[in-house]
């Protein structure tokens, strides 16, 4: 399955290489002086369609896992996210030093940030900056705890792997805010729209995260909104903002391809977990659909020799079945 994951995050990346350059260029000309944006624009259209191709892609790559190679995550998080060896360390390591690294440097720099006169959003960025901290300590929660080990319901291991999902949902939760707070006044959907949804995409790629935490692992969905979330986020880079927000957008987007990485790569066909996790619930994405019954089972036997055909079933004439009590030959004198 390595191979399955490489696809998809490669795939990933040269859609957020395209993407980065379609913003990049939309930032350089299609804005006039004043801020307003040029209608019709051509590299707004094609940042457009590059985000449907994208969001079709991975959405295609999701069912066709589903669909065509019957695969299935292991229901525990320790198993679905685990990973081994010096390389996994090491780069879940560095994707949670490179957040608490724009954490720290947003916790220093939040008063230089560009505010409508009369507001100050320097309080609200420090709270954000102590957020992203927890959000890296709890990345190395989930990546470091998915060592293989099953974390059985109700157990310290479990509820460890639940604090640690919840804290990237508070963080975007509140990032939304933040950012929205930031561009209230801002009558241009085209500078904020980016950032907004890249946040939000977030926001529902680590829900599903935490999903596999709680007992209610999509796997599908997971792996679509940690593709196309990390997309977006590589999309925002190109925008204005304080240099320590690029770096936690940037070290979300690691969280996102990383954890997709892991989830992918432990995909195995459905017979496989099924044999290993006999009793543990399937996941909520899976086809679970009760097939029709046989035509040989919609009706219980009736007796002896009632497998037989049709043509041993005798029809009764119509004064045997009157409503009522069976008439007798004295009923009738």
């Amino acid at each position: 399955m390595r191979k399955l994951a490489l696809t998809m995050t490669c795939t990933t990346c040269v859609y957020s290489a395209f993407g980065i350059f379609s913003r990049w260029l939309q930032n350089m000309t299609a804005f006039e002086e004043n801020g307003l944006y040029i209608s019709g624009s051509l590299w707004g259209i094609v940042l457009t369609i590059l985000c449907i191709a994208a969001a079709g892609t991975m959405f295609g790559f999701a069912r066709y896992y589903k669909k065509n190679l019957g695969l299935t995550c292991a229901p525990d998080p320790g198993v679905a996210f685990a990973g081994s060896g010096l390389l996994h360390k090491i780069i879940y390591l560095v994707i949670a030093l490179i957040m608490a690294a724009g954490s720290v440097m947003l916790l220093i720099t939040a008063g230089d940030a560009e505010a409508p006169l009369g507001m100050d959003f320097s309080g609200l960025l420090r709270i954000l900056a102590l957020l992203g901290l927890l959000t890296a300590g709890g990345f190395l929660g989930i990546a470091g705890g998915a060592n293989g080990k099953e974390a059985p319901d109700g157990s310290p291991r479990q509820a460890g792997f639940c604090l640690a999902a919840t804290l990237p949902i508070a963080f975007c939760c509140f990032w939304l805010i933040v950012s929205y707070r930031q561009d209230a006044v801002t009558s241009v959907v085209w500078s904020y729209a980016p950032e907004i949804l890249a946040i939000a995409c977030s926001l529902l790629s680590f829900y599903y995260v935490a999903g596999h935490a709680y007992g209610r692992g999509k796997p599908f969905a997971t792996i679509f909104f940690c593709n196309f979330g990390a997309f977006l986020c590589f999309v925002t880079l190109p925008d204005e903002r304080l240099i320590a927000q690029q770096i936690m957008f940037f070290g979300i987007a690691g969280m996102q391809l990383f954890l997709s990485w892991m989830l992918v790569s432990g995909l195995r066909r459905r017979e496989e977990i099924f044999a290993r996790f006999p009793n543990a619930p399937a996941t909520e994405d899976e086809d679970d659909e009760v097939p029709p019954p046989k035509p040989e089972d919609e009706f219980e036997p009736m007796g002896p020799g009632s497998e037989e055909g049709e043509e041993n079933f005798v029809e009764l004439p119509g004064e045997y079945i009157d409503p009522g009590t069976a008439k007798t030959e004295g009923d009738k004198k």
